[in-house]
């Protein structure tokens, strides 16, 4: 599959039942124990800065240090734009030369989510971008660890209409549909199932690419059921930031006089590179370069 684009790459995934982690950064440091585990594994790699990454690890610096990356390693390694809330934020990314751009529409009236998501299409094969991403229905939660809280309760109407999905991927024409069938942004003390009849349901109206936001915390069982059915894509980004964190903070404790970087960040990467071989294993994405 090398030399492939991310859409080929999800088109084997769908044909094969196995799907590609998104793991979100924000630092270089973390994308390193990324490209770690992705060289052990020898597993395609999906990187994404979401807006709030890209803040601070500016799009520029993302696509520069992957590409780095991909020549230093010979990975086949694609970076995403993640949660993209505007059209002008998208081509930014666009221009910067991300592979791949997300747009969340999900505050906008459906109508309007359908219009912009068709120009930043329009717009990203104008770019070569070969997979665009939209969303319409909200996936909730924070972007943090939220261990001490318990999960919002969820009803019928919280979850993803297959219908309307439908109606969306036809109208807009992205690539891949992120869906709300049960999983949380952030990691809670409680968590309800995956509502996986829904994830069939929306996978009976023929949309190809399925995407799950909030993978952290969710059950590795039920996560693998919903591969099953057609998700091709799991986006990652707690599990990482509370790996990240802790092992530094370790690092601090063990080592309050220490003020070298260089000797208080790799643990960190090591604790990144733990998690994404745990969640390629999760995925089936090893050995599938």
């Amino acid at each position: 599959m090398k030399g492939k684009s991310l859409k080929d790459y999800f088109a084997n995934a769908r044909k094969e039942k196995w799907a590609l982690a998104q793991f979100n950064v924000s630092c270089a440091e973390q994308l390193q124990g990324v490209v770690e585990a992705g060289v052990q594994a020898r597993s395609p790699l999906l990187v994404g800065t979401s807006e709030g990454d890209a803040g601070f690890f500016t799009p520029s610096l993302a696509v520069n240090l992957v590409a780095f990356w991909k020549k230093e390693t010979d990975l086949p390694i694609f970076l995403n734009f993640d949660h993209g809330k505007s059209y002008e934020v998208l081509e930014r990314a666009a221009l910067a030369g991300y592979d791949a751009l997300h747009f969340d529409g999900s505050r906008f009236p459906l109508e309007e989510n359908i219009t912009i998501a068709k120009r930043v299409v329009e717009m990203a094969r104008k770019h070569h971008i070969s997979v665009v991403e939209g969303e319409f229905s909200e996936v909730p939660g924070g972007h943090s660890d939220l261990h001490n809280q318990e999960a919002p309760v969820l009803t019928d109407q919280d979850y993803t209409d297959s219908v309307v999905a439908a109606e969306f991927m036809k109208k807009s024409g992205v690539d891949t549909l992120a869906v709300m069938v049960g999983t949380l942004h952030g990691i809670f003390k409680t968590t309800q199932p995956l509502n996986i009849k829904r994830l069939q349901e929306i996978a009976l109206r023929g949309i190809q690419f399925l995407v799950l936001h909030g993978g952290s915390g969710t059950p590795e069982q039920e996560l693998k059921e919903a591969i099953q059915e057609g998700v091709v894509k799991v986006n990652v980004s707690t599990d990482l930031r509370v790996a990240f964190t802790n092992a530094l903070k370790e690092s601090m404790r063990e080592n309050p006089a220490e003020i070298a970087p260089y000797n208080l960040l790799p643990k960190s990467v090591a604790a990144v590179k733990q998690v994404v071989l745990t969640w390629i294993g999760i995925c089936g994405s090893v050995n599938k370069i």
